[in-house]
């Protein structure tokens, strides 16, 4: 099993490690793909049946990717000892190559949680306000040009301001993270979630109408229930391009629904 090691190297950096490099910038930025992408060269190259690289990181600790995404349960893995490196079945790669594909999918593992850090609210872990605004641009120019559906759904947390004041901001935090998780949790494979400040969230429901909306705010109930139902919640909803295909007119909209249900008149 090969792991990195303080071994010299034996010649220079890989050029094909550069060439994968610059492929996967040419179509996509580098993140955990790239991971993946360099296991299935070096095992090709080296007629492997199995690569692992473990990494680390000091956002998500000790993070491991097996050739194929395929699973880490197995005997194999518990021969893995943690440490960072590349564990190689079987034992045949040169230690200063180990040495550069460990370094290349340590900075691809960087460079994807800082562009998730980025784009993500750090309580909740949905996207902030900033990607969610991105997103709702992009959806409703779609929408627009192909007259694909979606719809806006934007929720504010009932007596929220009540709750931080009645057991403190800690208990708070915790009661946003635990909506974030159901909220996470409720959506659709290409549905986008996000805290816009406070207490308030958006959803953008992919290819939905009316009835799609009434289905995420069950299944949000249902998983809401499975913390405790913590906090209760109301929405407001604008279908494009139904509606608007204009993103801050879909906005006004569903504001304005969903001041209606909690009974507030707006000017």
């Amino acid at each position: 099993m090969t792991t990195t090691s303080a071994e010299p190297r034996q010649g220079n950096y890989e050029p094909w490690l550069f060439e994968t490099m610059t492929n996967e910038l040419e179509s996509s930025e580098l993140g955990v793909g790239f991971i993946y992408t360099l296991l299935e060269r070096v095992a090709e190259r080296h007629h492997l049946d199995d690569v692992i690289v473990v990494l680390n990181h000091e956002s998500i600790g000790t993070q491991a990717f097996r050739l194929g995404r395929a699973s880490l349960q197995s005997s194999r893995i518990s021969r893995v000892d943690g440490d960072p490196g590349l564990y190689c079945w079987p034992d045949v790669v040169p230690a200063f190559e180990c040495d550069a594909i460990r370094t290349a999918c340590q900075l691809a593992l960087s460079l994807h949680v800082a562009r998730f850090s980025a784009d993500h609210d750090p309580l909740t872990n949905v996207c902030n306000r900033r990607s969610f605004d991105t997103a709702l641009q992009t959806a409703a120019s779609r929408s627009a040009r192909y007259g694909w559906a979606f719809s806006l759904v934007v929720i504010d947390l009932n007596d929220f301001k009540a709750i931080n004041d009645r057991a403190g901001h800690e208990f708070g935090d915790y009661v946003l993270r635990q909506f974030g998780f159901a909220l996470r949790h409720a959506l659709r494979h290409g549905d986008t979630a996000a805290r816009l400040g406070g207490d308030e969230f958006a959803v953008i429901l992919s290819n939905a109408e009316g009835p799609e909306a009434v289905g995420f705010v069950d299944r949000l109930r249902t998983h809401l229930k499975a913390t405790g139902d913590l906090v209760d919640f109301t929405i407001g909803a604008a279908t494009s391009p139904r509606d608007s295909t204009d993103p801050a007119e879909l906005v006004r909209i569903a504001d304005a629904r969903l001041y209606e249900r909690k009974g507030i008149r707006i000017s």
